[in-house]
């Protein structure tokens, strides 16, 4: 149980979370969200490489994980404050949701001993901290990105991936390396493809149909993740965090563009959009 509750700070849980948000809030919604979990991830890595706190080992402490970073500060930690408090912010999800989920976490890594209560202190501090950023910078961020090509995104993309691959492969990357150059890949894969779909499913479909797509479509997203975490090998668990992420970014929005279920019959998208 502990080790579920910590997916929700985890790379897995920042990709359902995209998915989810894309899905039902579109597409600008849902960068929001990476570039705060891009965020984090790079201010975890910068205080791991500069404090290098070992893990805890004192006889009194039981260590059912040992994760290869320094203890501090608490990456699941930050990451669930941030992600899960800019969607309370965001009006997304209920503002009950982060008291109970970032607890959760921080018992969870507490439990796991992979952390000291210091730790999962700071991860709430630096979570605050980002979240507060990137709620100042979102807007100017997002005007600035409008302004570029879409061969400047396409270039820059591609070539972040081909760089991300090659330091993962060359270096030999550990578990979550794989995982984030998946959740990478697919997602400027995805979201080059969706430039060839720009337009975005109405939201118009009653609440029972609209759920059971969701329900769809997180289906395919644990068919796709539930493996990785079952003892598949990090590259293996790569390329799933490719799909699963292709899948939330682009594959299920254009089914969700383009097929809709009426009594058995297909209606394209232009029908939709008529009615």
């Amino acid at each position: 149980m502990a080790r579920l509750l910590s997916l929700l700070g985890d790379t897995a849980g920042a990709l359902v979370l995209f998915s989810l948000v894309r899905w039902r809030a579109g597409r600008m919604s849902a960068l929001a969200l990476v570039g705060l979990f891009m965020l984090t991830g790079l201010v975890d890595l910068a205080l791991w490489e500069l404090v290098g706190l070992p893990r805890p080992h004192e006889p009194g402490i039981l260590v059912r994980d040992d994760p290869a970073v320094s203890s501090f500060p608490s990456g699941h930690t930050v990451t669930s404050l941030a992600l899960f408090g800019w969607l309370a912010r965001q009006g997304q999800l209920p503002h009950v949701v982060p008291w109970v989920v970032v607890p959760l976490v921080m018992l969870s890594r507490l439990y796991l001993g992979v952390h000291y209560l210091g730790d999962v202190l700071a991860g709430v501090l630096i979570g605050l901290l980002l979240l507060w950023s990137h709620t100042r910078l979102w807007p100017v961020l997002r005007r600035q990105a409008e302004r570029r090509s879409f061969r400047f995104w396409a270039s820059n993309g591609m070539g972040m991936v081909a760089t991300l691959s090659t330091g993962v492969i060359l270096f030999g990357g550990d578990r979550r390396a794989w995982q984030v150059l998946g959740y990478f890949a697919g997602l400027v894969v995805g979201l080059l493809l969706e430039h060839r779909f720009p337009r975005d499913r109405p939201a118009t479909e009653p609440h029972a149909r609209r759920f059971g797509e969701l329900a769809l479509g997180f289906t395919v997203l644990l068919a796709l993740l539930g493996p990785a975490h079952l003892g598949a090998t990090p590259p293996v668990q790569g390329v799933l965090y490719f799909l699963a992420m292709l899948w939330g970014t682009f594959l299920f929005p254009t089914l969700l563009a383009t097929w809709h279920w009426r009594g058995g019959r297909t209606v394209t998208l232009d029908e939709a959009l008529m009615q």
